[in-house]
């Protein structure tokens, strides 16, 4: 499988907002009518950190296919990417999402957008994944000028697709850019057995732990990338963690370490197993839903 880049997933279901950034209104087609739709005051031309971290929240269950249903809960997922350069500057990155999922296996996430005018309001961006019709939900609320939400459909033969025709390029390094952007990758498929590449990987189970009050299961990988694999003048290693709990079907904590673009980790705490209220997982009342362009096959978007 290749690599899929949630980056560019986020991009894409926040499509409209993006490109009324750039302009004063946007068309789209929304009960038949061309609406202009302004563009969110608190939204940057600069990605927020959040956008990338809202959409990867719901998304990973999404490709899964498959609901998890029956069990509940809500969390606050806290990401944090630490990078140390070569000078020894620190860049510290943080960012957390608040996450629900329902009984049906709805998935919810919601982050906080940073101000870029220096008021007080705040402005968060959503995204809520439901795996029964396969579709992907995003909005921004808080922000007056915010009135719509985009619907990106995923059904089976279109999300096939998309996972072929997006790769992820080598992300560049947080020195080169104006400020540190958080990119989360799905997880490539490791090499087989009979691969030359197998060999420099190591995978070892762990003690059993206990984190956010669940049991949980965690393994370690290891990849030693040998020298001249992408100019690299000696070898390097990246080291992988990811702790899942079973009862919950749901990963806890994960961690990446890579010389290349430092450590992120990633895990829920504040677990409630309550279901959460049915509303969450709707966009606001009076909020139009556009339908965002098939991205396997070019069109319109159907019409609301």
């Amino acid at each position: 499988m290749r690599i899929v880049s949630w980056t560019v997933l986020a991009a894409l279901s926040i499509a409209p907002i993006a490109t009324a950034q750039s302009s004063p209104e946007m068309p789209g087609r929304l009960t038949g009518d061309q609406v202009s739709v302004p563009a969110p005051a608190a939204i940057a031309n600069t990605p927020d950190p959040a956008i990338g971290a809202v959409v990867s929240a719901v998304m990973p269950a999404g490709f899964g296919l498959t609901a998890v249903k029956g069990l509940p809960f809500s969390a606050t997922q806290t990401t944090i990417h630490e990078q140390t350069l070569a000078d020894g500057t620190v860049i510290k990155n943080t960012v957390e999402v608040q996450l629900w999922r329902d009984a049906e296996g709805r998935m919810r996430a919601e982050s906080t957008l940073k101000s870029k005018s220096g008021d007080a309001q705040q402005t968060h961006i959503v995204a809520v994944w439901n795996p029964i019709d396969r579709t992907e939900i995003s909005w921004v609320s808080g922000s007056p000028q915010a009135s719509f939400a985009t619907v990106l459909h995923l059904p089976e033969l279109q999300m096939n697709g998309l996972m072929g025709m997006l790769v992820t390029p080598p992300p560049p390094p947080l020195a080169t850019l104006s400020r540190p952007l958080r990119t989360v990758t799905a997880p490539a498929a490791l090499p087989s057995a009979a691969s030359p590449d197998a060999a420099n990987i190591h995978t070892e189970t762990l003690p059993p732990d206990t984190i956010s009050g669940l049991e949980v299961a965690g393994t370690r990988t290891t990849r030693v990338i040998p020298a001249g694999t992408v100019d690299n003048d000696r070898e390097f290693t990246v080291v992988s963690e990811i702790w899942t709990s079973a009862e919950l079907k749901v990963t806890v904590r994960q961690m990446t370490s890579d010389p290349r673009t430092g450590t992120v980790t990633i895990e829920l705490t504040n677990i409630d197993r309550s279901d959460p209220d049915s509303t969450l997982f709707k966009p606001p009342v009076g909020y139009k839903l556009m339908d965002l362009p098939d991205l396997t096959n070019s069109g319109s978007g159907t019409k609301h």
